[in-house]
């Protein structure tokens, strides 16, 4: 299970800025290396694993760590977001979401998020834009799993639609399940839920994220066995992965995400 970060490595303050920007990069941040870092809203602190200051102040994926009683103010989410709940319980006016839930919110949305006891949530922001995207609540927990490549790893979509290029799913992988010489066409995203990820370069706790490179080469693999997210996306000269639709009008008196 991943660690409880507050006992991870802290700075005071986050400061807009890029980190990982490059897509044909591999990257590798295990939940050691993350720096946590506070916030302008009480009781927030967000943990960066990407961020560009040209698209916004704030990471455009990262951890975010709720104390007990944290909230934002009511708020809009220009490019929509994805939120995954990891630990505690995350509130909003729809109800109470417990780990396991996973949210596509498309452009347009608002919500004043809180958590009672405290949670923490893996989030990607301004990534889902587009007016006819679907929104999606479900609870990787209570859903339902198909074969994937190989017996050993089990596989449940999360998200998947016309006319748009980004897939999202969940692989369970039982202990010992390994490929040789995978190749992932496209960019390829990973957040470990549970247990242990391994490549030929390293072995990444729960808390971990991965990003891999159109077409590159690596043997995959978990000892312990894993949980993990999964999201893929292409990459052309044509690609603009931080989609805002032209006429998002943010609601009176909130504050962008």
């Amino acid at each position: 299970m991943l660690k409880d970060p507050k006992n991870m490595t802290s700075q005071s303050l986050w400061k807009p800025q890029k980190t990982h920007i490059n897509l044909l990069s591999r990257v590798a941040v295990p939940p050691e290396s993350i720096n946590w870092v506070q916030t302008d809203f009480t009781g927030i602190w967000f943990g960066c694993f990407e961020s560009d200051d040209e698209v916004q102040e704030h990471p455009v994926t990262m951890l975010t760590r709720f104390d007990p009683g944290g909230f934002f103010p009511l708020h809009g989410h220009p490019g929509g977001e994805e939120i995954l709940v990891v630990k505690g319980n995350f509130l909003d006016e729809r109800g109470v979401h417990p780990p396991g839930t996973y949210m596509l919110n498309p452009e347009g949305f608002i919500h004043r998020p809180y958590s009672e006891e405290g949670c923490l949530t893996f989030v990607k922001l301004r990534q889902h834009g587009g007016k006819t995207r679907q929104q999606v609540k479900t609870n990787i927990f209570n859903g339902s799993w198909q074969q994937g490549i190989i017996p050993q790893i089990q596989v449940q979509l999360l998200y998947e639609q016309v006319d748009y290029s980004e897939k999202v799913w969940i692989e369970r992988w039982l202990p010992g399940a390994q490929l040789t010489n995978f190749v992932e066409p496209e960019i390829k995203e990973i957040f470990v839920i549970e247990g242990t990820w391994s490549d030929e370069l390293g072995t990444y706790p729960a808390g971990s994220w991965l990003r891999y490179p159109p077409n590159c080469l690596y043997q995959p693999s978990s000892k312990t066995g894993c949980l993990i997210y999964v999201k893929t996306y292409p990459v052309t000269e044509r690609t603009v992965r931080f989609l805002v639709g032209d006429d998002f009008q943010c609601p009176e008196q909130t504050v962008l995400a």
